[in-house]
């Protein structure tokens, strides 16, 4: 049963037989035996015995080789119950949840807890209790304000989900940009430098993390459209809309992207024609310059060489935002 072979069969449904020439069979009655094991029951076929020296059995072997062997029952048993503690332990990270009152719904994050041995597991541990502490409260907050449309009884809530997200996203917006002029105020930075350092970045850590998933997944030609698309967006529909708003507001009248103090500053450098928004404008146009030599440096492929270039541009460039706030007068005085 393990070899599936039959030699039972009629000679009419092999469509072999030893009387053929040999040049059209291609079989050889004198190579030795295929099969390695011996038979405890005589093999016959057509009722004549081929259990010893027969071409018949040679025949009837290289018409009907032998089924590959499967595993045992044991391995696999063992095969499944890995796959199935997997499957297991999958399904509780996803379903992981803690429960702060029985009436409201559950917040979707789970306890850190040690993985692993070693003076590393508790580093590790470590940082994941660091950033649970600052998560959670958030995620309590949106679990229980945000209703879970994944959930079958609350699909007829979309519009309520999508409305209440997008409010959340304006208040942490607001909130962030809020804390960043405090914070700027305080190091004595302006507005225009910590939104360029801090509000950039704040922004674009989503844009960054969904390009490198996509980029793992093998789709760097995505991860490039990700990053330009972003941008182009931010700047002509995230300042266009808003420019729009509040001109329609004050009925068509410009909007001054200078404070009181960058007035008086540029006032007190009257030799320097070019303001700070005009010297960035000009190193964004410089930066997409040097972005599109290194793609045609590399032939456009994703490489340790672009990732380094990109790198020690943007390093390059903080340099340059924080150098010339602090040495050049807030931008005004080179």
């Amino acid at each position: 049963e393990q070899q599936q072979l039959s030699c039972d069969w009629p000679r009419e449904q092999q469509q072999l037989s030893c009387d053929w020439p040999r040049e059209q069979q291609q079989l050889s009655c004198d190579w030795p035996k295929p099969i390695p094991h011996s038979h405890s029951t005589p093999l016959t076929m057509n009722g004549v015995n081929i259990n010893n020296n027969s071409c018949a059995e040679e025949v009837c072997w290289q018409a009907h080789p032998p089924a590959p062997r499967r595993p045992s029952a044991s391995a696999s048993q063992t095969s499944n119950q890995v796959d199935a503690k997997a499957d297991e332990a999958a399904s509780e990270e996803e379903d992981a949840a803690i429960v702060i009152l029985s009436c409201m719904p559950a917040v979707p994050m789970a306890v850190p807890c040690r993985v692993g041995e070693g003076g590393v597991s508790w580093v590790r541990l470590a940082g994941a209790w660091i950033l649970f502490l600052f998560a959670f409260p958030w995620a309590w907050a949106f679990a229980w304000t945000i209703p879970n449309c994944s959930k079958p009884h609350l699909k007829k809530w979309y519009v309520a989900s999508f409305t209440l997200s997008v409010t959340w996203i304006a208040l942490c917006s607001f909130t962030m940009v809020l804390l960043v002029g405090r914070t700027g105020c305080t190091l004595n930075m302006q507005p225009f430098v910590m939104g360029l350092v801090v509000v950039a970045v704040g922004t674009s850590v989503p844009d960054a993390l969904s390009s490198v998933i996509v980029a793992r997944d093998g789709y760097g030609d995505m991860a490039v459209s990700n990053a330009i698309g972003s941008n182009v967006f931010d700047i002509d529909l995230g300042l266009g809309l808003p420019f729009m708003i509040r001109m329609l507001i004050d009925q068509f009248e410009p909007i001054q992207l200078l404070s009181h103090t960058e007035q008086e500053l540029r006032l007190k450098h009257p030799g320097n024609p070019f303001i700070p928004h005009v010297k960035f404008g000009f190193i964004l146009f410089f930066v997409l310059v040097l972005c599109f030599l290194v793609f045609v440096a590399v032939r456009f492929r994703l490489n340790k060489f672009v990732g380094v270039s990109f790198v020690a541009m943007y390093a390059a460039f903080i340099l340059y935002a924080v150098v010339q706030e602090f040495a050049c007068d807030k931008g005004f005085g080179c």
